[in-house]
């Protein structure tokens, strides 16, 4: 089981996802390394999206009792749960149902409006929070990549999806403006 905070973890790592956004250059934030990888800002809503439509309306399932049946949990979740690994792994959007891939797909929003959002988003994950604090641990709802997890484990999703593209993140920092 989680031993970090999943709260705490969160809002360090949203606190300087949204310094850095809010201090992005349009040009830093709207170059695209190629025409079929996507920009900051599309990371960004990436980001927002898949925690709005995946990450907290499952663990939402999970508070209020509502099961999905799957396979049990993976030692890929062990790894992630348990010893705080995230394995490395570049995932194609190709690879999830048509509904999850389009809800996943980011747009290139404004640069305003993407802040605004993403300090709208920073408070809805915080407010959710508030529901970790007597979950029934056996509750469980189906994720693909590391079968049944509980509420906490779909609530740390958020944070540990932003780490996962901590990489991705700083490479597209630092592309060199042609």
């Amino acid at each position: 089981m989680l031993k970090k905070d999943p709260l705490l973890s969160f809002e360090k790592i949203s606190k300087q996802w949204l310094f850095d956004l809010e201090h992005y250059t349009n040009e830093v934030l709207y170059q695209k390394p190629s025409e079929t990888q996507w920009c900051l800002a599309e990371l960004f809503d990436h980001i927002i999206r898949v925690a709005r439509t995946y990450q907290l309306p499952n663990f939402n399932n999970c508070i209020q009792n509502n099961i999905r049946k799957g396979a049990l949990k993976n030692g890929t979740a062990y790894l992630v749960f348990d010893l705080n690994i995230i394995p490395y792994k570049k995932i194609r959007m190709e690879s999830f149902p048509t509904k999850v891939a389009r809800d996943f797909n980011p747009l290139e929003r404004d640069a305003n409006e993407l802040i605004e959002d993403f300090k709208l988003f920073i408070n809805e994950v915080k407010r959710n929070a508030t529901l970790l604090s007597n979950f029934d641990k056996k509750t469980k709802h189906f994720h693909p990549f590391f079968g049944m997890i509980n509420a906490k484990e779909w609530f740390s999703l958020v944070e540990i999806h932003m780490r996962h593209h901590s990489k991705q993140k700083k490479r597209l920092e630092s592309l060199k403006l042609s």
